[in-house]
Protein backbone atom coordinates (compact mmCIF):
# COMPACT_ATOMS: atom_id res chain seq x y z
CA UNK A 1 0.00 0.00 0.00
CA UNK A 2 2.83 2.41 0.89
CA UNK A 3 4.69 1.57 -2.34
CA UNK A 4 1.56 2.31 -4.38
CA UNK A 5 1.11 5.59 -2.51
CA UNK A 6 4.68 6.61 -3.39
CA UNK A 7 4.15 5.68 -7.06
CA UNK A 8 0.90 7.65 -7.26
CA UNK A 9 2.47 10.62 -5.45
CA UNK A 10 5.36 10.65 -7.92
CA UNK A 11 2.97 10.41 -10.87
CA UNK A 12 0.65 13.17 -9.64
CA UNK A 13 3.62 15.35 -8.68
CA UNK A 14 4.99 15.20 -12.25
CA UNK A 15 1.44 15.70 -13.60
CA UNK A 16 1.16 18.97 -11.67
CA UNK A 17 4.72 20.29 -12.02
CA UNK A 18 5.17 19.65 -15.76
CA UNK A 19 2.20 21.83 -16.84
CA UNK A 20 3.32 24.51 -14.37
CA UNK A 21 6.79 24.88 -15.89
CA UNK A 22 5.46 24.44 -19.43
CA UNK A 23 3.04 27.29 -18.85
CA UNK A 24 5.89 29.54 -17.68
CA UNK A 25 7.72 28.80 -20.94
CA UNK A 26 4.62 29.44 -23.04
CA UNK A 27 3.87 32.74 -21.28
CA UNK A 28 7.39 33.94 -21.99
CA UNK A 29 7.11 33.16 -25.72
CA UNK A 30 3.58 34.42 -26.38
CA UNK A 31 2.11 37.89 -26.21
CA UNK A 32 -0.33 38.67 -23.38
CA UNK A 33 -3.23 38.48 -25.84
CA UNK A 34 -2.11 35.12 -27.23
CA UNK A 35 -1.49 33.74 -23.76
CA UNK A 36 -4.98 34.84 -22.69
CA UNK A 37 -6.43 32.89 -25.61
CA UNK A 38 -4.20 29.93 -24.70
CA UNK A 39 -5.52 29.98 -21.10
CA UNK A 40 -9.12 30.21 -22.29
CA UNK A 41 -8.70 27.12 -24.48
CA UNK A 42 -7.41 25.22 -21.44
CA UNK A 43 -10.47 26.15 -19.33
CA UNK A 44 -12.89 25.23 -22.13
CA UNK A 45 -11.14 21.87 -22.45
CA UNK A 46 -11.59 21.14 -18.73
CA UNK A 47 -15.33 21.71 -19.05
CA UNK A 48 -15.55 19.62 -22.25
CA UNK A 49 -13.55 16.84 -20.62
CA UNK A 50 -15.79 16.74 -17.53
CA UNK A 51 -18.97 16.68 -19.65
CA UNK A 52 -17.83 14.11 -22.23
CA UNK A 53 -16.10 11.67 -19.87
CA UNK A 54 -19.21 12.07 -17.71
CA UNK A 55 -17.55 10.74 -14.55
CA UNK A 56 -16.57 7.40 -16.07
CA UNK A 57 -13.63 7.17 -13.66
CA UNK A 58 -15.87 7.58 -10.59
CA UNK A 59 -18.54 5.11 -11.71
CA UNK A 60 -15.94 2.56 -12.83
CA UNK A 61 -14.25 2.56 -9.42
CA UNK A 62 -17.60 1.70 -7.81
CA UNK A 63 -19.11 -0.60 -10.46
CA UNK A 64 -15.92 -2.69 -10.56
CA UNK A 65 -16.64 -3.88 -7.02
CA UNK A 66 -20.46 -3.84 -7.03
CA UNK A 67 -21.52 -5.33 -10.37
CA UNK A 68 -21.14 -8.78 -11.79
CA UNK A 69 -18.78 -9.05 -14.75
CA UNK A 70 -21.41 -9.10 -17.52
CA UNK A 71 -23.35 -6.19 -16.04
CA UNK A 72 -20.11 -4.26 -15.47
CA UNK A 73 -19.17 -4.84 -19.10
CA UNK A 74 -22.59 -3.67 -20.29
CA UNK A 75 -22.60 -0.57 -18.06
CA UNK A 76 -19.21 0.59 -19.35
CA UNK A 77 -20.33 0.10 -22.95
CA UNK A 78 -23.39 2.19 -22.16
CA UNK A 79 -21.24 4.84 -20.53
CA UNK A 80 -18.96 5.08 -23.57
CA UNK A 81 -22.06 5.39 -25.78
CA UNK A 82 -23.34 8.21 -23.55
CA UNK A 83 -19.95 9.95 -23.84
CA UNK A 84 -20.11 9.59 -27.62
CA UNK A 85 -23.61 11.11 -27.70
CA UNK A 86 -22.50 13.99 -25.46
CA UNK A 87 -19.53 14.62 -27.76
CA UNK A 88 -21.89 14.68 -30.76
CA UNK A 89 -24.21 17.08 -28.90
CA UNK A 90 -21.32 19.47 -28.24
CA UNK A 91 -20.28 19.16 -31.88
CA UNK A 92 -23.76 20.27 -32.97
CA UNK A 93 -23.45 23.29 -30.67
CA UNK A 94 -20.05 24.11 -32.19
CA UNK A 95 -21.68 24.56 -35.61
CA UNK A 96 -23.02 27.90 -34.37
CA UNK A 97 -19.48 29.22 -33.66
CA UNK A 98 -17.14 31.13 -35.93
CA UNK A 99 -14.89 28.98 -38.14
CA UNK A 100 -11.81 29.31 -35.89
CA UNK A 101 -13.72 28.69 -32.66
CA UNK A 102 -15.47 25.72 -34.26
CA UNK A 103 -12.09 24.30 -35.34
CA UNK A 104 -10.75 24.65 -31.79
CA UNK A 105 -13.89 23.21 -30.22
CA UNK A 106 -13.93 20.14 -32.50
CA UNK A 107 -10.33 19.28 -31.54
CA UNK A 108 -11.20 19.70 -27.85
CA UNK A 109 -14.23 17.43 -28.25
CA UNK A 110 -12.23 14.76 -30.09
CA UNK A 111 -9.41 14.88 -27.52
CA UNK A 112 -11.88 14.61 -24.64
CA UNK A 113 -13.55 11.53 -26.11
CA UNK A 114 -10.20 9.85 -26.84
CA UNK A 115 -9.12 10.50 -23.27
CA UNK A 116 -12.41 9.06 -22.01
CA UNK A 117 -11.15 5.60 -22.97
CA UNK A 118 -7.75 6.22 -21.36
CA UNK A 119 -9.39 7.48 -18.17
CA UNK A 120 -11.44 4.28 -18.07
CA UNK A 121 -8.20 2.30 -18.34
CA UNK A 122 -6.68 4.30 -15.49
CA UNK A 123 -9.69 3.55 -13.28
CA UNK A 124 -9.36 -0.18 -13.95
CA UNK A 125 -5.61 -0.04 -13.21
CA UNK A 126 -6.47 1.66 -9.93
CA UNK A 127 -9.08 -0.96 -8.99
CA UNK A 128 -6.76 -3.82 -9.94
CA UNK A 129 -3.97 -2.10 -7.93
CA UNK A 130 -1.72 -2.03 -11.00
CA UNK A 131 -0.03 1.17 -9.93
CA UNK A 132 2.85 0.79 -12.41
CA UNK A 133 0.45 0.68 -15.37
CA UNK A 134 -1.45 3.66 -13.96
CA UNK A 135 1.72 5.71 -13.51
CA UNK A 136 3.05 4.79 -16.97
CA UNK A 137 -0.15 5.82 -18.76
CA UNK A 138 -0.50 8.99 -16.71
CA UNK A 139 3.11 10.09 -17.26
CA UNK A 140 2.96 9.33 -20.99
CA UNK A 141 0.19 11.90 -21.36
CA UNK A 142 1.76 14.49 -19.05
CA UNK A 143 5.24 14.34 -20.57
CA UNK A 144 3.96 14.13 -24.16
CA UNK A 145 1.73 17.19 -23.91
CA UNK A 146 4.52 19.24 -22.30
CA UNK A 147 7.12 18.28 -24.92
CA UNK A 148 4.78 18.80 -27.86
CA UNK A 149 3.63 22.17 -26.49
CA UNK A 150 7.22 23.43 -26.23
CA UNK A 151 7.94 22.20 -29.77
CA UNK A 152 4.83 23.78 -31.29
CA UNK A 153 5.39 27.08 -29.48
CA UNK A 154 8.99 27.12 -30.76
CA UNK A 155 7.66 26.51 -34.29
CA UNK A 156 5.36 29.52 -34.00
CA UNK A 157 1.95 27.84 -33.64
CA UNK A 158 0.92 30.40 -30.98
CA UNK A 159 -2.13 29.45 -28.86
CA UNK A 160 -2.84 26.48 -31.13
CA UNK A 161 0.28 24.82 -29.67
CA UNK A 162 -1.45 23.35 -26.63
CA UNK A 163 -4.45 22.34 -28.74
CA UNK A 164 -2.40 20.22 -31.15
CA UNK A 165 -0.29 18.87 -28.28
CA UNK A 166 -3.44 17.81 -26.43
CA UNK A 167 -4.72 15.79 -29.38
CA UNK A 168 -1.37 14.09 -30.03
CA UNK A 169 -0.77 13.34 -26.33
CA UNK A 170 -4.32 11.95 -25.99
CA UNK A 171 -3.80 9.59 -28.94
CA UNK A 172 -0.41 8.43 -27.63
CA UNK A 173 -1.85 7.82 -24.16
CA UNK A 174 -4.70 5.81 -25.69
CA UNK A 175 -2.24 3.59 -27.56
CA UNK A 176 -0.07 3.02 -24.49
CA UNK A 177 -2.91 2.50 -22.03
CA UNK A 178 -4.66 0.12 -24.47
CA UNK A 179 -1.46 -1.89 -24.77
CA UNK A 180 -1.12 -2.06 -20.98
CA UNK A 181 -4.80 -2.91 -20.64
CA UNK A 182 -4.62 -5.23 -23.69
CA UNK A 183 -6.14 -4.30 -27.02
CA UNK A 184 -8.49 -7.29 -26.90
CA UNK A 185 -9.97 -6.18 -23.57
CA UNK A 186 -10.31 -2.61 -24.86
CA UNK A 187 -12.15 -3.75 -28.00
CA UNK A 188 -14.39 -5.94 -25.84
CA UNK A 189 -15.53 -2.91 -23.86
CA UNK A 190 -16.02 -0.84 -27.02
CA UNK A 191 -17.90 -3.51 -29.01
CA UNK A 192 -21.46 -2.27 -28.83
CA UNK A 193 -24.22 -4.83 -28.75
CA UNK A 194 -27.97 -4.31 -28.50
CA UNK A 195 -28.68 -1.42 -26.15
CA UNK A 196 -31.36 -1.64 -23.47
CA UNK A 197 -32.86 1.85 -23.10
CA UNK A 198 -33.82 1.34 -19.46
CA UNK A 199 -30.32 0.16 -18.63
CA UNK A 200 -28.83 3.09 -20.58
CA UNK A 201 -31.04 5.50 -18.65
CA UNK A 202 -29.96 3.95 -15.34
CA UNK A 203 -26.27 4.29 -16.27
CA UNK A 204 -26.84 7.93 -17.26
CA UNK A 205 -28.58 8.83 -14.00
CA UNK A 206 -25.96 7.16 -11.81
CA UNK A 207 -23.13 9.02 -13.60
CA UNK A 208 -25.12 12.26 -13.47
CA UNK A 209 -25.06 12.27 -9.66
CA UNK A 210 -21.26 12.66 -9.74
CA UNK A 211 -21.45 15.73 -11.98
CA UNK A 212 -22.10 18.38 -9.26
CA UNK A 213 -18.87 17.45 -7.47
CA UNK A 214 -16.84 17.31 -10.70
CA UNK A 215 -18.23 20.50 -12.27
CA UNK A 216 -19.11 22.30 -9.04
CA UNK A 217 -15.51 22.53 -7.85
CA UNK A 218 -14.37 24.17 -11.11
CA UNK A 219 -17.39 26.48 -11.25
CA UNK A 220 -16.91 27.58 -7.64
CA UNK A 221 -13.21 28.29 -8.23
CA UNK A 222 -14.08 30.33 -11.30
CA UNK A 223 -16.88 32.15 -9.49
CA UNK A 224 -14.70 33.00 -6.49
CA UNK A 225 -11.97 34.46 -8.66
CA UNK A 226 -14.44 36.42 -10.77
CA UNK A 227 -16.09 37.85 -7.64
CA UNK A 228 -12.74 38.83 -6.08
CA UNK A 229 -11.56 40.51 -9.29
CA UNK A 230 -14.88 42.32 -9.77
CA UNK A 231 -15.50 43.36 -6.15
CA UNK A 232 -12.02 43.68 -4.62
CA UNK A 233 -9.62 44.28 -7.49
CA UNK A 234 -7.00 42.49 -9.58
CA UNK A 235 -4.21 42.94 -7.02
CA UNK A 236 -6.27 41.21 -4.34
CA UNK A 237 -7.02 38.40 -6.78
CA UNK A 238 -3.27 37.95 -7.38
CA UNK A 239 -2.61 37.71 -3.63
CA UNK A 240 -5.49 35.26 -3.18
CA UNK A 241 -4.33 33.14 -6.14
CA UNK A 242 -0.84 32.75 -4.67
CA UNK A 243 -2.27 31.67 -1.30
CA UNK A 244 -4.64 29.33 -3.14
CA UNK A 245 -1.75 27.61 -4.95
CA UNK A 246 -0.01 26.73 -1.69
CA UNK A 247 -3.20 25.63 0.09
CA UNK A 248 -4.32 23.46 -2.83
CA UNK A 249 -1.43 21.09 -2.01
CA UNK A 250 -3.89 19.56 0.48
CA UNK A 251 -6.37 18.73 -2.30
CA UNK A 252 -3.58 17.26 -4.42
CA UNK A 253 -2.48 15.12 -1.45
CA UNK A 254 -6.05 13.94 -0.83
CA UNK A 255 -6.41 13.09 -4.53
CA UNK A 256 -3.24 10.98 -4.42
CA UNK A 257 -4.42 9.22 -1.25
CA UNK A 258 -7.76 8.51 -2.93
CA UNK A 259 -5.99 6.61 -5.70
CA UNK A 260 -4.84 4.14 -3.04
CA UNK A 261 -7.83 4.35 -0.68
CA UNK A 262 -10.73 3.89 -3.12
CA UNK A 263 -9.97 0.26 -4.08
CA UNK A 264 -9.32 -0.58 -0.42
CA UNK A 265 -12.51 1.10 0.83
CA UNK A 266 -14.68 -0.38 -1.91
CA UNK A 267 -13.25 -3.84 -1.26
CA UNK A 268 -14.06 -3.49 2.46
CA UNK A 269 -17.59 -2.35 1.68
CA UNK A 270 -18.10 -5.16 -0.80
CA UNK A 271 -16.99 -7.74 1.77
CA UNK A 272 -18.78 -5.97 4.66
CA UNK A 273 -15.46 -5.61 6.44
CA UNK A 274 -16.58 -2.34 8.02
CA UNK A 275 -14.17 -2.38 11.00
CA UNK A 276 -11.21 -2.03 8.64
CA UNK A 277 -12.62 1.18 7.13
CA UNK A 278 -11.68 3.37 10.11
CA UNK A 279 -8.17 1.88 10.12
CA UNK A 280 -7.84 2.97 6.49
CA UNK A 281 -9.34 6.45 6.81
CA UNK A 282 -7.83 7.50 10.17
CA UNK A 283 -4.13 7.46 9.09
CA UNK A 284 -5.03 9.29 5.87
CA UNK A 285 -6.80 12.08 7.79
CA UNK A 286 -3.92 12.27 10.27
CA UNK A 287 -1.39 12.70 7.45
CA UNK A 288 -3.53 15.48 5.94
CA UNK A 289 -3.60 17.29 9.29
CA UNK A 290 0.21 17.06 9.53
CA UNK A 291 0.51 18.40 5.98
CA UNK A 292 -1.87 21.27 6.79
CA UNK A 293 0.31 22.25 9.76
CA UNK A 294 3.43 22.20 7.58
CA UNK A 295 1.75 24.36 4.94
CA UNK A 296 0.51 26.76 7.63
CA UNK A 297 4.03 27.47 8.90
CA UNK A 298 6.32 26.75 5.92
CA UNK A 299 4.40 28.36 3.03
CA UNK A 300 4.20 31.75 4.76
CA UNK A 301 7.99 31.73 5.14
CA UNK A 302 8.35 30.93 1.45
CA UNK A 303 6.18 33.94 0.57
CA UNK A 304 8.24 36.23 2.81
CA UNK A 305 11.55 34.93 1.43
CA UNK A 306 10.84 34.73 -2.30
CA UNK A 307 8.06 37.21 -3.10
CA UNK A 308 7.97 41.00 -2.90
CA UNK A 309 5.92 43.10 -0.50
CA UNK A 310 2.93 43.16 -2.87
CA UNK A 311 2.18 39.57 -1.79
CA UNK A 312 2.38 40.03 1.99
CA UNK A 313 -1.42 40.00 2.34
CA UNK A 314 -1.45 36.53 0.77
CA UNK A 315 0.11 35.21 4.00
CA UNK A 316 -3.10 36.08 5.86
CA UNK A 317 -5.21 34.40 3.17
CA UNK A 318 -2.88 31.40 3.18
CA UNK A 319 -3.22 30.77 6.92
CA UNK A 320 -7.01 30.98 6.63
CA UNK A 321 -7.32 28.91 3.44
CA UNK A 322 -5.58 25.93 5.03
CA UNK A 323 -8.67 25.23 7.15
CA UNK A 324 -11.39 25.00 4.42
CA UNK A 325 -8.97 23.10 2.20
CA UNK A 326 -8.28 20.59 4.97
CA UNK A 327 -12.02 20.02 5.41
CA UNK A 328 -12.40 19.76 1.63
CA UNK A 329 -9.72 17.06 1.55
CA UNK A 330 -11.64 15.13 4.24
CA UNK A 331 -14.80 15.44 2.12
CA UNK A 332 -12.99 13.85 -0.85
CA UNK A 333 -12.10 10.83 1.28
CA UNK A 334 -15.34 10.33 3.24
CA UNK A 335 -17.59 10.83 0.19
CA UNK A 336 -16.22 7.57 -1.27
CA UNK A 337 -18.30 5.64 1.26
CA UNK A 338 -21.59 7.30 0.33
CA UNK A 339 -20.98 7.01 -3.40
CA UNK A 340 -20.37 3.27 -3.05
CA UNK A 341 -23.48 2.85 -0.89
CA UNK A 342 -25.64 4.45 -3.58
CA UNK A 343 -26.14 7.86 -1.95
CA UNK A 344 -25.19 9.76 -5.10
CA UNK A 345 -28.45 11.78 -5.13
CA UNK A 346 -27.80 12.91 -1.55
CA UNK A 347 -24.25 13.98 -2.42
CA UNK A 348 -25.39 15.82 -5.55
CA UNK A 349 -28.04 17.83 -3.69
CA UNK A 350 -25.73 18.58 -0.78
CA UNK A 351 -22.84 19.83 -2.93
CA UNK A 352 -25.12 21.87 -5.21
CA UNK A 353 -26.74 23.51 -2.18
CA UNK A 354 -23.41 24.30 -0.47
CA UNK A 355 -21.75 25.73 -3.59
CA UNK A 356 -24.82 27.73 -4.64
CA UNK A 357 -25.22 29.35 -1.22
CA UNK A 358 -21.50 30.22 -1.06
CA UNK A 359 -21.49 31.81 -4.51
CA UNK A 360 -24.65 33.81 -3.79
CA UNK A 361 -23.45 35.11 -0.40
CA UNK A 362 -19.99 35.95 -1.75
CA UNK A 363 -21.43 37.82 -4.73
CA UNK A 364 -23.66 40.08 -2.65
CA UNK A 365 -21.42 40.61 0.38
CA UNK A 366 -17.78 40.14 -0.71
CA UNK A 367 -17.20 43.90 -0.92
CA UNK A 368 -18.23 44.17 2.75
CA UNK A 369 -16.39 41.25 4.39
CA UNK A 370 -13.53 40.86 1.86
CA UNK A 371 -11.47 37.77 1.05
CA UNK A 372 -11.17 36.77 4.72
CA UNK A 373 -14.95 36.61 4.96
CA UNK A 374 -15.18 34.54 1.77
CA UNK A 375 -12.67 32.05 3.16
CA UNK A 376 -14.55 31.76 6.46
CA UNK A 377 -17.82 31.16 4.60
CA UNK A 378 -16.09 28.41 2.63
CA UNK A 379 -14.82 26.89 5.89
CA UNK A 380 -18.27 26.83 7.53
CA UNK A 381 -19.90 25.52 4.34
CA UNK A 382 -17.31 22.71 4.09
CA UNK A 383 -17.80 21.87 7.78
CA UNK A 384 -21.55 21.65 7.19
CA UNK A 385 -21.04 19.35 4.18
CA UNK A 386 -18.49 17.14 5.99
CA UNK A 387 -20.71 16.83 9.08
CA UNK A 388 -23.67 15.65 7.02
CA UNK A 389 -21.48 13.24 5.01
CA UNK A 390 -20.01 11.68 8.17
CA UNK A 391 -23.45 11.51 9.84
CA UNK A 392 -25.03 9.94 6.76
CA UNK A 393 -22.11 7.50 6.39
CA UNK A 394 -22.47 6.31 9.99
CA UNK A 395 -26.22 5.73 9.54
CA UNK A 396 -25.68 3.85 6.23
CA UNK A 397 -22.90 1.68 7.67
CA UNK A 398 -24.92 0.82 10.79
CA UNK A 399 -27.85 -0.15 8.58
CA UNK A 400 -25.50 -2.33 6.54
CA UNK A 401 -24.30 -4.11 9.69
CA UNK A 402 -27.88 -5.05 10.57
CA UNK A 403 -28.49 -6.61 7.15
Amino acid sequence: MLINLIKYAFSEGIAKLAPFFTTLYVAKNLSADEFGRYSLIFVVYELCFILITFNIQATTRIDYFKLRRMRFLASKREHVLISLLLAFFLFIISLTFSSEDQYIFVILILSSFVRCISIFHLSIFQCEKKSSSYVTSNLVFTISISIFTIIFVSLGFSYFSWLYSLLLASLIQLLISSALFSYKRTLLFLSFSRINLNSLKSTFIIALFFLPQALGWWLKLGADRWIIERKLGTATLGQYSLAFQFSSILIIAATVMNLVLVPELNSCLKNSNLKRIKYIITPACFLLVILAILIYFVASQVVVSFYNSDYLDSIIYLKLLVFPFLIQSFILIFSNILYYLGSGPFMAKLILLAFSVQIAVNYFYADKFGVNGMILISFFANMFVLSLIVFKSIIELKARLKM
